[in-house]
Parts: C-alpha cells; sequence; structure tokens
C-alpha cells in the first residue's frame, strides 16, 4: 500500500506527463514532476534564436481537439488559425485544394483528381476501417486513386511521418477526421506557448532531474532517491521501456526540419505545401511567418519544410526550388532539427493499451499508448491520472471492497 503522506511523482513535463498533473492537482493530489532537460513541453517547444522563433519540429495545433477544448485554453494561447486548404505543387504550376465552403471552385479541378474521386472520398469519411488494414490500401479500395496519388498520399506522409501504408487503418481515420473537421493553427509566439500554457496551471515543475531507475515507488534519480505515493512515467516510450523493465518496445519515426530565411519579396501566403509529385525528400513545406509573423524578423519571410530520411541540402533546396518554383540557391538555411522519436507508428493490426497501469501503484503515458498527435498525448495523461485517483480512491475506501481489516 502506498504512504498518503508522499506525493505522486510523475515523470516527464511534456504533454502527457503536464497532462496527467493537471488532471491530478485538479482532483486534490500532491504531485512532484520532474524534467530531465531543463525546459518543458517535450516536442512541443518554441526556439528564441536570433530574431526567429523555430518549433522542434513542423507543429499545427488542431484548437478543435477533444482535449485541447476541455482545457479551454486557446483563448490564451493567441491562436492564429491556419488556411483549411493545401496547396499541391505539381510540374508548373500549383493546385489548391481545401475546405468546399471556403474554397469551392478547388473541388472542381481536375488536376488533383476527379469529382467522382474526391465523392469517394468523402464515403471513405463516413464509413469504418477494417482491423488490420492500413491507411492506403483502404483510400485505393475507395476509389481515391489520382486523388490519393498527388494530394492524400503526400500529405498524410506528412501527417504521419510514414508511408501510409504503415499507418492502421482505424488510427490513421481518426487523425484523417480530425483535420478535416478540426480548425488547426498555432500560437502567435510557436507551439511551445502551448505547453507553457499548460504548465503555468501546475505549478513549479523539477527541471534538471533524471530518473535512472524505479523500484518499487522509489526513483533513483540524479538528485538521489525519492519516495513517492504513486507515480505516472511519462517520458518516451523507449525511457519509459527502460525505467518500467518492459521488453515489447514500439516503433516510432524521425524526421527532418528545415528552417530557410529569404528577404520579404517572394509572394506567398500560409497555406501548406506538398509534392503532388514527390519528386524529392520534402514531405511539406510552408512559409511560417506568414501565419506567424513574429517567428521571423519583418522584413524576412522564414519557411518550414520537413523531410523524411537523409537527404543533403543540396537535394533539399533542389526540391524546394521544384515545388515553390523559384531558385532556391540564395535562401539561408538559419536552422535545422533532426528529431529522432517525433511520433509514434502504429502498424497495421496494433492493439492499443486497454489499461495505463503497468503495476501497483505505476501507470505510464504517451501519444505511443493513444494516437500519434498532441491530443493522443494529452489524453493519455489525464486518462493515466485519473486511473491512478480511483487506485488511491480505493485504497482510502476499502470497505467499499469489503477487506475492511478487523
Amino acid at each position: 500500500m502506498s504512504d498518503s503522506s508522499q506525493p505522486v511523482i510523475v515523470v516527464g513535463a511534456g504533454l502527457a506527463g503536464l497532462s496527467a498533473a493537471k488532471t491530478l492537482i485538479d482532483a486534490g493530489v500532491a504531485v512532484r514532476v520532474l524534467e530531465a532537460s531543463t525546459t518543458l513541453g517535450g516536442r512541443v517547444q518554441t526556439d528564441e534564436i536570433n530574431g526567429y522563433r523555430f518549433d522542434r519540429g513542423f507543429q499545427l495545433i488542431n484548437a478543435k481537439y477533444p482535449e485541447v477544448e476541455s482545457l479551454n485554453i486557446i483563448n490564451e494561447l493567441d491562436f492564429c488559425y491556419a488556411s483549411r486548404a493545401v496547396d499541391i505543387a505539381l510540374e508548373g504550376s500549383v493546385v489548391r485544394l481545401g475546405d468546399p465552403r471556403r474554397y469551392l471552385t478547388s473541388a472542381f479541378r481536375s488536376q488533383s483528381g476527379s469529382m467522382r474521386e474526391k465523392f469517394s472520398f468523402l464515403k471513405y469519411l463516413v464509413s469504418h476501417s477494417a482491423h488490420g488494414s492500413n491507411v492506403e490500401s483502404e483510400l485505393l479500395a475507395a476509389g481515391c486513386n489520382k486523388l490519393y496519388a498527388r494530394v492524400l498520399r503526400p500529405f498524410l506522409t506528412g501527417v504521419f511521418l510514414a508511408h501510409p501504408s504503415r499507418v492502421d487503418a482505424v488510427s490513421g481515420r481518426e487523425i484523417i477526421k480530425s483535420f478535416i473537421s478540426g480548425a488547426p493553427g498555432l500560437p502567435a509566439m510557436g507551439a511551445g506557448e502551448l505547453s507553457r500554457v499548460l504548465a503555468s496551471k501546475i505549478g513549479a515543475v523539477e527541471t534538471g532531474v533524471q530518473v535512472n531507475a524505479i523500484s518499487g515507488l522509489t526513483l533513483s534519480t540524479s538528485h538521489g532517491e525519492i519516495s513517492a505515493r504513486a507515480i505516472i512515467v511519462a517520458t518516451d516510450q523507449t525511457t519509459a521501456a527502460q525505467l518500467l523493465e518492459i521488453e515489447d518496445v514500439g516503433e516510432s519515426v524521425s524526421c527532418t526540419t528545415w528552417f530557410h530565411s529569404t528577404p520579404d519579396l517572394f509572394e506567398c501566403d500560409s497555406t501548406l505545401r506538398v509534392d503532388g509529385l514527390a519528386r524529392g525528400p520534402i514531405v511539406n513545406s510552408i512559409a511560417i511567418s506568414k501565419l506567424l509573423p513574429l517567428s521571423a524578423p519583418a522584413d524576412r519571410t522564414l519557411f518550414s519544410s520537413t523531410s523524411l530520411g537523409h537527404a543533403s541540402e543540396s537535394e533539399i533546396r533542389r526540391h524546394l526550388s521544384l515545388m515553390w518554383g523559384v531558385d532556391t540557391a540564395s535562401w539561408e538555411l538559419v536552422a535545422k532539427y533532426d528529431i529522432k522519436n517525433a511520433l509514434p507508428l502504429f502498424p497495421p493490426g496494433q492493439a492499443r493499451a486497454q489499461s495505463l497501469s503497468v503495476k501497483p501503484g505505476v501507470w505510464r503515458a504517451g501519444d505511443y499508448l493513444s494516437s500519434a498527435s498532441q491530443n493522443g498525448a494529452l489524453v493519455s495523461g489525464r486518462l493515466a491520472a485519473l486511473e491512478l485517483t480511483n487506485f488511491l480512491r480505493e485504497q482510502r475506501e476499502p470497505t467499499l471492497r469489503g477487506d475492511n481489516p478487523k
């Protein structure tokens, strides 16, 4: 039985850990949050360097994610809503496809797929996925051939950071629907504002504290041993597996995000751009300073471009030139982020965790247990905290279980 005089320890101050801590505090549970790095937010951080603001990898936050809505913090983020459209770069042209309520004529452009294919995609959205199938096979079976090849495959590869054939159809469909019905955007100061505002609601977080091992309800840390009433491990899945001695570690995918700066002379807007012809390593590119003016000096345009696999800077410049239709030789590379384990991969047929409990008094949380999204991280943290509070409640009320000692 846990010691009620000890706090609950949350290991990790990414979105999952912050969500778990807030849920526990809201329930009146004493919490200590330990973070190994000196900053908060995990992958959802923004760095300020030489007048620029760089998110750690390309980010969009869906203001209509259920967890974001329940936190009721959008008004605190100075949120900038992105265009609900995508530009498809083709040979010598760019085709925009977006929400027909705003971009009505875009649906009729045959370069992005026939009307039949677009109606097939709508039918796909209201159907149900088969267990064990993958996103690509279901979209092709639905009859979205050209639409899939030129729009959906390049766009979804950027969303999943993996080819859609590698993604489970059920989890993939959920994420696709969230984009279709969502309200994507970013805080004016960058994605890291989401982490900062969420952290402000839980009080102090102990940074620079490395947890090296967990034995029972005792944590061995860089600051000595710490006893806990209960523990939530909200780190990345590799670290969690090491701390909790879990052998089965799921797969994660990595990416590289390149930030290029140019004089503010090139005419473009903030619409996300993908390559409908897959002519290089970039999966998406955006003039991020057109969405977030504070991300670059007033006389510069900042482009954020994400690639998969190994690519040289010359390959990136060549592909950017094809996608944007300009000479990119003079674009200044101002930052580059190699992001390992950027997202968890949910392969076809992978079952989700039914409980976040690992052993008595210990839980884990993270997007790898729910879905590859910010919403997945937030919901896993909240659910782990709810399971933990139910566990503590049962300890306080043993007579409800019929085991009151005589």
